[in-house]
């Protein structure tokens, strides 16, 4: 089975794959969407299902947008959307369909909420890092986004995703490198000096980080490099070198030089300001995450004692803190915890208390010793580990809120935490927090129905 013509898509599928059937087989076909008829070129197959590459669109759906992008609909599409070809309801509509087929199978469709939209369905990232690199017909330096698996670049004019602002600064740089003849990174080679081009905003667009990442620590005429780019970007208020000398596709390195000014903005989320750091985490969707804060905040009451796992800099405890008895952050890494000291001291905010160590290593002792009836966790995409979930359920917490950006591990973890009956969802609700893609952001909370008196901490 090598080409395929006149396929129907009839689904979407978590990844952002369309989906079409030939002989009981479904085909996975990116860049496809409902509606659509393509003719494909199958590029693997299996048993069971086989993955394809549009050789031609027949037709395309009802809900079908010319994309405005052309990295989009360039022969090898850039890998930063898979549904700008899709108008915005029918995205919400399939995010949609997508949580409820995950998860009615063992929770019920009555508990599932419907997604909500972002306030900005386009140009809402406050964050990127673009890999640099030869252009194939120029030979020029240039910059863009991975195609899909690969780590071909696909150049841009601009992203539909990021401000504006940043594709302005991003082709100052390249021209700037250009004359000063810095030159790409070649990854296969290890060669070369510019890796990747990073960007970090407020969300009114009033401060804005610039990041270079180079493969050693010169980096010519960066005296001019910063002139320039302040005096034609005043809202520039740090642009720092980050260095990364190693092989492999870890963006950022060990090292970094201040080029200019600081390397952190100012942002606000909750009526709190918080101060971030170029290589914290901050959700890349600010206006989706003050909706998920309204959310958070109309489970949990004034006289909770609330424990923030995963807390990073804090921005989801710092932000209840005021509405709470008191709030204890978790955190693994020492520098995300010294920033949310930082922005509790900023904040005026002392009923906190602050921990240092890994989820599984340091819950049981937050548990014992802080006493909080609700638990927030904001795990990365792996989840909550085995073990710290074992402590959840024997530790008979009263509430559980679970903010996940991966679908699939939140219902592997949901499984497990209802597994034994100790513990109920109460609802889930999902979130539009990166538009144009497949990406779905969730909110779970689960109650606790009784405490297992057999086993303790």
């Amino acid at each position: 089975m090598k080409q395929l013509f006149a396929l129907g898509i009839e689904k979407l599928a978590m990844g952002g794959f369309g989906i079409a059937y030939f002989n009981s087989k479904a085909i996975f076909v990116p860049y496809t969407a409902p509606g659509d008829v393509v003719d494909v070129n199958i590029t693997h197959e299996r048993k069971s299902h086989a993955f394809g590459r549009v050789l031609r669109y027949v037709s395309r759906g009802e809900a079908f947008c010319q994309p405005e992008c052309s990295a989009f609909g360039s022969e090898v599409p850039c890998g930063g959307c898979d549904w700008l070809l899709l108008d915005y309801a029918s995205q919400l509509k399939h995010k949609q369909a997508l949580v409820a087929e995950l998860f009615t199978p063992f929770v019920g469709s009555a508990l599932i909420s419907p997604t909500l939209p972002s306030p900005q369905s386009k140009h809402y990232r406050n964050k990127v890092f673009m890999p640099v690199g030869k252009d194939a017909v120029s030979g020029k330096i240039t910059y863009g986004i991975y195609s899909r698996w690969t780590h071909s670049i696909v150049p841009h004019e601009a992203c539909a995703n990021h401000p504006p602002v940043f594709d302005a600064l991003a082709k100052r740089i390249m021209q700037f490198c250009t004359k000063a003849k810095v030159l790409p990174y070649n990854e296969a080679q290890h060669r070369g000096n510019l890796r990747h081009i990073g960007f970090r905003s407020s969300a009114d667009g009033s401060e804005i980080l610039v990041v270079l990442v180079t493969l050693s620590g010169k980096l010519p005429f960066s005296g001019l490099l910063v002139k320039q780019l302040t005096a034609e970007f005043p809202q520039v208020k740090g642009i720092v070198q980050n260095i990364n000398r190693e092989h492999g596709n870890i963006i950022l390195g060990a090292e970094d030089k201040i080029l200019y000014g600081v390397n952190y903005i100012y942002d606000k989320l909750g009526g709190l300001n918080f101060r971030i750091n170029y290589r914290s985490f901050w959700q890349i969707n600010t206006g989706t995450m003050e909706l998920i804060m309204d959310a958070i905040r109309a489970q949990i009451g004034p006289k909770a004692r609330v424990l923030d796992a995963f807390s990073g800099i804090g921005a989801i405890g710092l932000c209840l803190a005021n509405e709470v008895e008191h709030v204890s952050l978790l955190e693994e890494i020492p520098e995300a915890i010294e920033d949310a000291k930082a922005n509790a001291e900023m904040n005026g905010i002392n009923n906190v208390s602050f921990y240092t160590g890994k989820c599984e290593e340091l819950l049981p002792e937050v548990l014992v010793a802080q006493k909080p009836d609700i638990v927030i966790a904001d795990p990365p995409r792996s989840g909550i580990d085995a073990n710290s979930l074992q402590v959840i359920l024997l530790s008979g917490i009263k509430k559980l809120v679970y903010v996940s950006c991966a679908p699939m591990t939140l219902a592997r973890d949901i499984k497990i935490l209802l597994a034994e009956g100790a513990y109920k969802l109460d609802s889930l609700q999902s979130f539009d927090m990166f538009p144009n893609t497949w990406h779905i952001e969730c909110l779970a909370v689960l109650s606790k129905q009784y405490t297992n008196p057999t086993k303790k901490l």
